[in-house]
C-alpha cells in the first residue's frame, strides 16, 4: 500500500468517523428532564435512552419538593452545567399542593415568573426548550379553584407564546384536561382513581411521546398521511370480530381513532401524538359530520350512512393526506 493511498484510506476513516458521530449527535441530542417526583420516577425511559439524564427529585418535604421555585434553584447546577442540547421541564404537581393551601392570585404569578427565568436561562445557554403537563386526575386538581388545571393551562399558554413544544402526557393519561374528563375512573395509565403517578404503562406511552418530541427537534415538517385505528365501542350490538387497523368501511356508531403521521425533510416518519392544552396540535375536519363526526383529539364517530373525507392540517398549515370513510348499513362491509 503506498503512502499516499494510507494517507487517503486514513483521511476517508477520520471523514467517517466524523461523520458518524455527527450524525449520532443529530439524532441522539443530550436531554435533561428536569422537574418533581413523575420525573424521578420515569426510571425506564432513561434505561433506553443513554442520552437523556433523570433530574427529577423525589418529594422529601411537603409542599415545595420539586415545586417550580425549587426547580429553579436548582436549575443552573442541574441543567446548565451539564450543557444539554435540550431540557424537558415537567412541574406542576408539588405547585398544586402549594396552591390547594394559598390564595391562587398570589400563587400564579410566581409560578409563571420561575418558569420564565428558567426559560430565559436554557435560551441564554443555547439549551432548546420542551415542556411536559402532568396528571390533573389526583383528588385535589378540582379545589383550590382547580390548581391543577390552571398550571397546566399557564404552562401550555407560555409554551405557545414562545414557541416552545408541550407534551400533553396529563390528557394522554387520563384524559382530564381542563376538567372536561370523568373523575375517579380508573386509568390504564395511572396507579389508583385519583392519582397523579403513571404506572409502567403510563411510563412507557410517556416514552414514545417524549421521543416523537425529541426526534423532530430542528426538523421541518413537508407532509404527512393519516392512519386509524378501531376502538371498542360498548353500543355497538353483535360487534364480536375486531377490525383490523386502516378501515375505511365501517357501520353507524363505529368508532375510529386518527393519528396523523408527519414527514419531515430528513426522511423521518414520526407519528404526531402530543397536543397542546386544548387537545389538540393541529386542526381535524370532517367533509360531512352529519355522517361522521371527527373532534380535534382524532377521535371519530360513525353517525349515518353516507361518505365523509377526514381531513388534517398541522399547525404550520400543511395538509396531510385525507381518508375517505364510508359508513355503510352494517358494521362491516362484506
Amino acid at each position: 500500500m503506498t503512502r499516499h493511498y494510507k494517507l487517503a484510506a486514513a483521511f476517508l476513516a477520520l471523514f467517517l468517523s466524523a461523520f458518524f458521530s455527527a450524525s449520532a449527535a443529530t439524532t441522539a441530542p443530550k436531554v435533561v428532564f428536569i422537574g418533581d417526583q413523575i420525573t424521578y420516577g420515569w426510571t425506564s425511559a432513561f434505561a433506553a435512552n443513554s442520552n437523556w439524564i433523570n433530574q427529577g427529585v423525589p418529594v422529601v418535604g411537603y409542599p415545595s419538593a420539586g415545586d417550580a421555585g425549587s426547580t429553579l434553584q436548582r436549575f443552573q447546577a442541574d441543567v446548565i452545567n451539564l450543557h444539554p442540547a435540550i431540557v424537558h421541564i415537567m412541574i406542576g404537581s408539588a405547585d398544586a399542593d402549594e396552591a390547594h393551601d394559598a390564595t391562587w392570585r398570589f400563587f400564579g404569578p410566581q409560578f409563571l415568573a420561575a418558569l420564565d427565568s428558567m426559560v430565559k436561562e436554557a435560551r441564554a445557554a443555547n439549551i432548546q426548550v420542551a415542556f411536559g403537563l402532568e396528571s390533573e386526575n389526583f383528588s385535589f386538581a378540582n379545589g383550590a379553584d382547580g390548581a391543577a388545571v390552571q398550571i397546566n393551562s399557564i404552562i401550555a399558554s407560555y409554551g405557545a407564546l414562545n414557541n416552545i413544544p408541550v407534551i400533553n402526557y396529563g390528557d394522554a393519561l387520563c384524559g382530564c384536561v381542563g376538567s372536561t374528563g370523568p373523575t375517579g375512573t380508573p386509568s390504564p395509565y395511572l396507579i389508583g382513581t385519583e392519582a397523579s403517578i403513571p404506572n409502567a404503562a403510563g411510563y412507557a406511552l410517556m416514552t414514545q411521546m417524549a421521543e416523537a418530541t425529541i426526534n423532530t427537534f430542528n426538523l421541518k415538517l413537508e407532509g404527512g398521511f393519516l392512519q386509524n385505528v378501531m376502538q371498542p365501542n360498548d353500543n355497538e350490538e353483535g360487534s364480536s370480530t375486531t377490525p383490523p387497523s386502516n378501515v375505511n368501511g365501517v357501520g353507524p356508531a363505529a368508532v375510529v381513532q386518527f393519528t396523523p403521521v408527519g414527514h419531515y425533510n430528513n426522511g423521518l416518519l414520526e407519528p404526531i401524538t402530543n397536543t397542546n392544552f386544548a387537545g389538540s396540535n393541529g386542526t381535524w375536519a370532517s367533509s360531512n359530520p352529519l355522517v361522521m363526526y371527527i373532534n380535534q383529539r382524532g377521535l371519530a364517530w360513525a353517525l349515518s350512512p353516507g361518505t365523509a373525507i377526514i381531513t388534517y392540517t398541522s399547525p404550520t398549515g400543511i395538509k396531510f393526506s385525507e381518508w375517505v370513510m364510508n359508513i355503510g348499513n352494517q358494521y362491516f362491509p362484506q
